[in-house]
């Protein structure tokens, strides 16, 4: 319970400090507390970044307090927003969404509203939102699994990770059609959704299924937000933990967790996301009765360099156009003599030391 109501506080923080001017634009966030994706879509709209860019950042955070959520966040904003009219609001997710369908003429006036980091929207509910449009979120789910058979031809296992949630279904199921030209040399399995044994994943089942990955195998994190029980997850935390105790790489689907130790994916990206989403939001002020189509983003090759290289991956398996960020640090220079008596050890080492690591993957493939 107290860390529920620290973590509230933490995700309150940044709506009490932002002060409410006119001319800005509202960036409501689902999330709690800035991550990889938030700040992801902030480099969207404020490239440069700095204090000339006027964007106000709100963090919701997750809905802890069922029918009272919204009602509390409204009352604790409306001191700073009930009286501002900004240029338009963006809502990134399904709770800032759904926050900004019920409170936008309250809190924001007649400001148009852009949704985006969600991969679709009812119709009924887009009727909803008055002046509004969106960036649907396109995962690239099956040019991630071809990209770990690009990188590592060996793969002989991927391991799925999501939970029960309804809308992570259709990423399943794309997840099992991407793998169908693979099936003759790797499995795809996803653990606690497995035949005879669908009880789901809790953080301790999560961590054992990540350290039972075969070197010889990838992780490919479709979403885990909520365990067998119900009870929420830091996904953060889980996909840290993946990182950790995996001796395979994590495939991810968006850029929130580059950087964490993933070795990134075919992601879809907020930077993207943002700037399609301020594009929108411009032409709803331009044209109040403008009915816009919802726009997307193709999803990226982004590679977190450092990770590539501690799996011994050549940069030049990349795809053309990758993005490759956080390079790996280059070695530090050696003297002639060091570097000779280096290498002449190394050659020493080499034969027997490959054909120990040919036995190990061959047992782990069997």
């Amino acid at each position: 319970m107290n860390f529920r109501y620290l973590a509230l506080l933490c995700c309150l923080l940044p709506v009490f400090v932002l002060p409410a001017r006119a001319g800005q634009t509202v960036l409501l966030h689902s999330a709690a507390a800035p991550d990889g994706w938030t700040r992801s879509v902030l480099r969207g709209l404020c490239p440069v970044g700095g204090a000339g860019c006027a964007v106000a950042e709100i963090f919701l955070g997750p809905d802890w307090s069922g029918e009272d959520f919204f009602g509390e966040r409204y009352e604790q904003l409306c001191p700073q927003w009930c009286a501002a009219e900004p240029d338009a609001v963006l809502a990134d997710g399904g709770v800032a969404f759904a926050f900004a369908r019920k409170y936008r003429g309250e809190l924001f006036g007649a400001a148009p509203v852009v949704h985006l980091g969600l991969a679709g929207v009812d119709d009924g509910l887009a009727g909803q939102c008055g002046r509004c449009a969106g960036v649907s979120l396109r995962l690239g789910v099956a040019a991630t699994v071809d990209l770990i058979f690009r990188l590592r031809p060996q793969t002989a296992i991927v391991v799925g990770i999501t939970d029960d949630a309804v809308e992570n279904e259709p990423v399943r199921e794309a997840a099992e059609a991407a793998m169908q030209p693979y099936l003759d040399r790797a499995r795809l399995l996803f653990p606690g959704h497995e035949p005879g044994d669908d009880s789901g994943l809790d953080r301790a089942a999560l961590d054992a299924a990540a350290s039972s990955v075969p070197v010889a195998g990838a992780v490919l994190y479709l979403g885990f937000s909520r365990d067998n029980a119900g009870n929420g997850v830091d996904e953060g935390e889980a996909v840290r933990s993946l990182a950790r105790r995996s001796p395979a790489p994590v495939f991810v689907l968006t850029d929130r967790f580059i950087g964490e130790g993933v070795i990134g994916g075919v992601v879809a990206r907020g930077e993207d996301q943002a700037r399609l989403a301020a594009i929108l939001a411009d032409r709803l002020r331009q044209d109040p009765s403008a009915s816009l189509e919802p726009r997307s983003a193709a999803p990226r090759p982004v590679i977190d360099l450092t990770v590539l290289a501690r799996f011994g991956i050549a940069a030049d398996r990349l795809p053309e156009g990758a993005i490759g960020l956080n390079p790996a640090a280059a070695p530090e220079p050696a003297s002639a003599v060091t570097s000779v008596g280096g290498w002449g050890l190394a050659a020493l080492l080499a034969v027997p030391a490959w054909l120990a690591v040919r036995r190990l993957r061959a047992k782990q493939i069997q």
